[in-house]
């Protein structure tokens, strides 16, 4: 009984991994309540959203390009929007995200969003049972070199003669992102490839086909300790309802797959925080609202930008939350090396005179008396810092 009742669970999970709440029907739905929902009118099962409320788009306009206006096209993923914004300060810092199933389409209000205050963000879409095979899997990993293989494309851009972010983005500064089993997929992205800066995972479930260690009941799929032992700065949101209506207490496999099990797995030297939104459930960060927005967005000002200041914000614990952890420590002292040259000295002086002479913008960076302002009066706290050396 035990072992049908495993097999169940996963087969049940490996369809949910590889289609859309669209392709199920009414018992399998149910079965899926609080990540899919039957609609009445329509006789069909949908996606449930989360997080309600509006959204707070950030000061710059954006515009966005397809793989049609000549961005790189993959094999590796399903199709790309490629938002970037207008009149921000410059380089761009990019994010990269998937939602869990479908097209590039899914995860397009948190591209918004992020563009809207400065950042590249590429959604792309991913190969799930209606574009491909019906017995095909798109796994884990796959979802991990689709976003790896995504941040070439943006790098592409940086290059092409007639792309408006010809010249004008960070080729080193990247994000990954992905909702439930993609945030699964962003989280595998961050183990194969150290050079992305961070990860931003939203209710994800994660599992690793792994033969030496993983039962045959599952699939040879599982997650363990292991699986998760990196050094790049990972937030993870979660619901506090999470598990309801997909998992029963009784099923120790699939529930060693979800947010907290993560968050416990990843070293505690590693930067992380766990934000679990109270009285929501797996859909609680599908779009960017509330305190989930602010703080990923704060997340991403400190890890891409170096923006010193977001810090305190981050370790602060969030409203509307259950349960808050991380292990994100601050520094008493900001960054004076302004050029990034790994020394603190008079050309950082220097940098930051000429920033306020050309009025660039990029205040959180410089604005070391955290009044909103770069002007002399930082010029005064980096000069006694350099006097006292």
């Amino acid at each position: 009984m035990k072992l049908t009742r495993v097999i169940t669970i996963i087969f049940f999970f490996a369809e949910l991994l590889v289609s859309d709440c669209i392709d199920l029907n009414y018992d399998q739905c149910i079965q899926y309540a609080g990540f899919c929902e039957w609609n009445q009118e329509t006789s069909q099962c949908e996606n449930i959203g989360g997080g309600g409320g509006e959204i707070e788009y950030g000061p710059y306009q954006y515009q966005y390009l397809t793989e049609s206006d000549g961005i790189r096209i993959s094999s590796f993923y399903n199709g790309a929007l490629l938002y970037y914004p207008q009149g921000a300060p410059i380089p761009y810092h990019t994010i990269v995200l998937i939602d869990a199933f479908g097209d590039e389409y899914g995860l397009e209000g948190w591209a918004q969003f992020y563009a809207s205050h400065g950042y590249v963000a590429i959604s792309i879409g991913n190969f799930d049972r209606r574009s491909r095979d019906l017995s095909s899997n798109w796994d884990y990993e796959d979802r991990a070199i689709a976003l790896i293989d995504a941040v070439e494309t943006v790098k592409y851009e940086q290059h092409r003669n007639l792309s408006p972010l010809y010249g004008l983005i960070d080729t080193t500064s990247f994000a990954v992102s992905g909702y439930s089993t993609s945030g699964g997929g962003a989280h595998a992205a961050v183990t194969m490839d150290s050079t992305l800066k961070t990860a931003v995972l939203l209710n994800p479930a994660a599992a690793f086909l792994d033969s030496l260690n993983c039962p045959i009941e599952t699939a040879y799929y599982c997650l363990r300790e292991e699986h998760l032992n990196h050094e790049t700065p990972v937030l993870i949101f979660a619901g506090e309802n999470e598990l309801d209506g997909l998992v029963s207490d009784s099923d120790s496999t699939y529930l060693g797959m979800w947010a907290l099990v993560q968050y416990n797995y990843i070293p505690e030297t590693t930067d992380k925080s766990y934000f679990e939104s109270a009285g929501q459930g797996h859909g609680s960060s599908t779009y960017p609202v509330g305190p989930v927005a602010d703080y990923s967005l704060a997340w991403l000002n400190y890890y891409l930008r170096g923006e010193n200041s977001s810090c305190d914000y981050l370790i602060q614990e969030p409203e509307n939350v259950s349960e808050f952890i991380t292990t994100l420590e601050c520094s008493s002292l900001p960054s004076f090396d302004l050029n990034d040259d790994g020394s603190i000295n008079i050309s950082d002086f220097v940098t930051l005179l000429i920033s306020i002479i050309n009025e660039d913008g990029l205040i959180e960076a410089k604005d070391f008396n955290f009044d909103s302002n770069v002007d002399i009066y930082d010029l005064l706290i980096i000069s006694d810092y350099l006097d006292n050396q």
